[in-house]
């Protein structure tokens, strides 16, 4: 008999762990967005689900789903992860997070040039954003030597800085010191666990998706519900 290898998703077990972030992050005046590249290819009713939820902030690369999202539940803000810098004009986006500095508005989140090696926007003193960020990388812990550079920008602590993701909150309170006030998470939420080593992060389930088969960030993914 062949095994098993459905993955079977939890709801109230994401749910429970939406809930823990928000007041982890509540606690240290922080703000967070939940990442939901990983439905990228998940159906409509998915999403819808994921609204309920007591999320308060969604970003995708997937303009659907956040019109799914705003639609559903017109409380959540909605973050476009505009890698491709394109012009957005869709109602259903609040934060345009982006490395263009063509049409900047109130709802730009500006991507500086941090590392090197990816796409950012050169920072001066005159760019009027409320919100900034940096790509970095999203799989290994980046070089300490990239935070040491954003603190070197001094900018004003009442804006928005969103430099950390899953792979950097294990560093969380180094990031603060640089003062970055923003996460933007995905697998750890899904998983509860550190990226890098895949140790389990204290209050966070590790049980939102099961399989009698090894769970995966890339395994979930690539399932349809």
């Amino acid at each position: 008999m062949e095994e098993d290898s459905r993955l079977v998703f939890h709801k109230e077990r994401l749910f429970e762990n939406i809930d823990f972030m928000n007041d982890f992050m509540e606690r240290r005046n922080l703000n967070w967005t939940f990442i939901i590249k990983a439905f990228y290819n998940y159906p409509e009713s998915f999403i819808t689900e994921l609204t309920k939820s007591s999320c308060k902030s969604i970003g995708s690369d997937n303009n659907i789903h956040l019109h799914l999202v705003k639609l559903n539940n017109p409380t959540i803000e909605t973050w476009y992860l505009n890698y491709d810098g394109k012009k957005v004009s869709s109602q259903y986006i609040d934060v345009d997070l982006t490395h263009s500095k063509d049409n900047l508005s109130k709802r730009t989140c500006l991507m500086l040039a941090i590392d090197p090696l990816r796409h950012g926007a050169t920072y001066t003193p005159d760019l009027t954003c409320e919100k900034y960020g940096a790509y970095l990388d999203c799989e290994n812990i980046p070089n300490k030597k990239y935070f040491d550079a954003w603190k070197k920008l001094k900018l004003p602590p009442e804006k928005t800085q969103s430099l950390g993701t899953s792979v950097s909150f294990k560093e969380l309170d180094f990031l603060i010191s640089n003062g970055i006030n923003h996460f933007r998470l995905g697998e750890i939420i899904l998983t509860g666990k550190n990226i890098t080593d895949q140790t389990i992060i204290s209050g966070l389930r590790t049980d939102v998706f099961t399989s009698k088969r090894i769970i995966s960030y890339f395994s979930i993914t690539k399932h349809s519900t």
